[in-house]
């Protein structure tokens, strides 16, 4: 009975601090996100945080103030989870047009001669990893060097495309960005 009691008890302070915050806090996060539906979730978090520890807030001085921060903080998690999300999907939907667009054997036309001014081993492992499916391991143990060195050539072949040889891309793929190609070379 004594652990029933306990948990009302636990159930009670609870309400009474939810009842005496929640106006403060949900202002708070209608203010940073502009919406209320997103607001009340972040608020909801907010509490589910103390429910799931409430000693944390044994050492907290002033509840108010420890409120306030914790919904910030939350909030700023979110907004920047949100911009990451965002970016990604605009990364996306730019790749999706711009692949629509590009005329795919003039892609593949461009692709080879860049490739061919490529020095010979780059050029070599760079054919060996993308227009052969080889792994950087497999590579590495096919040519009998290191794993870094394959690596390091099919660093310096994207830089290549994205430097010196990006005018071979822009002649056959007009309006092309450095952005799309950087998205497009890393498909490859």
């Amino acid at each position: 009975m004594d652990s029933h009691s306990e948990n009302l008890f636990n159930e009670q302070e609870f309400k009474e601090l939810y009842f005496n915050y929640y106006p403060i806090i949900f202002k708070v996060a209608i203010y940073l996100l502009k919406e209320e539906s997103e607001a009340e979730d972040a608020v909801q978090e907010v509490f589910l945080k103390i429910w799931q520890a409430p000693s944390i807030l044994d050492e907290v001085e002033n509840v108010k103030v420890y409120l306030i921060t914790i919904t910030r903080n939350l909030v700023f998690d979110k907004l920047k989870k949100q911009k990451k999300e965002k970016e990604h999907i605009l990364q996306l939907e730019s790749l999706s047009i711009v692949q629509d667009e590009i005329d795919e054997s003039a892609f593949k036309e461009a692709l080879e001669l860049a490739v061919s001014q490529l020095p010979p081993k780059c050029r070599l492992i760079f054919s060996l990893s993308r227009f052969e499916g080889l792994s950087n391991d497999e590579i590495a143990e096919y040519l009998e060097i290191s794993k870094r060195t394959v690596e390091t050539q099919i660093s310096l072949a994207l830089k290549a495309f994205r430097g010196d040889l990006r005018p071979i891309f822009e002649s056959y793929l007009s309006g092309i960005t450095l952005p799309v190609l950087a998205l497009l070379l890393h498909q490859l």
